[in-house]
């Protein structure tokens, strides 16, 4: 929504309560000096969202780069047991925003489901102590298997077209390599 600055002044209560309500307020201002109005939890979200994307940077420069090599599924496997061990040592609340820590259990489960898979995911922590799996094939679908200590998997996929999937597998390297060959083929 976009108010003219008097509009804000005449009437500040009414945009406070709509910026608490998920409204976004566009301030336009003299000489391109815009404001945003928005509520604490869009500012921390957005936050969180910064966080989350410096963290993803610093696990890729925790990995090895091979600018001039082709990248073995070997070093692959090799990178992603290293960002397991780098999310082992993520203390609580280690985003900034209350994030939990990682089980020593959830981590070795991790790895040994990667040390089994034909197909080596992007890996990622999530902010409620879990570890996602990433996947992207060539006709542009995106596949995520979320893990955690349960003996099941959520798994969500969308195709190029948009349509979206949602379902639940075993958690084990055998389903796990099941669901990503499938998604492959």
């Amino acid at each position: 929504m976009i108010v003219k600055q008097m509009d804000i002044r005449a009437n500040i209560k009414k945009y406070f309560d709509l910026a608490y309500s998920g409204e976004i307020i566009f301030v336009p201002r003299v000489n391109n000096k815009n404001v945003v109005i928005i509520s604490e939890d869009e500012y921390n979200r957005i936050r969180q969202a910064d966080r989350l994307k410096t963290y993803a940077n610093s696990i890729i420069a925790h990995s090895i780069s091979r600018p001039d090599e082709s990248i073995s599924s070997a070093d692959i496997k090799s990178d992603n047991l290293k960002k397991l061990e780098i999310i082992r040592g993520l203390k609580q609340n280690w985003n900034g925003n209350g994030a939990l820590a990682f089980s020593g259990k959830l981590i070795d489960k991790a790895g040994d489901i990667i040390r089994h898979l034909s197909i080596q995911p992007e890996v990622f922590p999530t902010t409620r102590g879990k570890i996602r799996f990433e996947f992207d094939n060539s006709r542009k679908d995106h596949i995520e298997i979320t893990i955690d200590e349960k003996e099941t998997s959520d798994v969500f996929k969308v195709t190029f077209e948009g349509n979206e999937f949602t379902d639940t597998i075993p958690s084990t390297p055998k389903e796990i390599n099941k669901a990503i060959t499938a998604f492959y083929q």
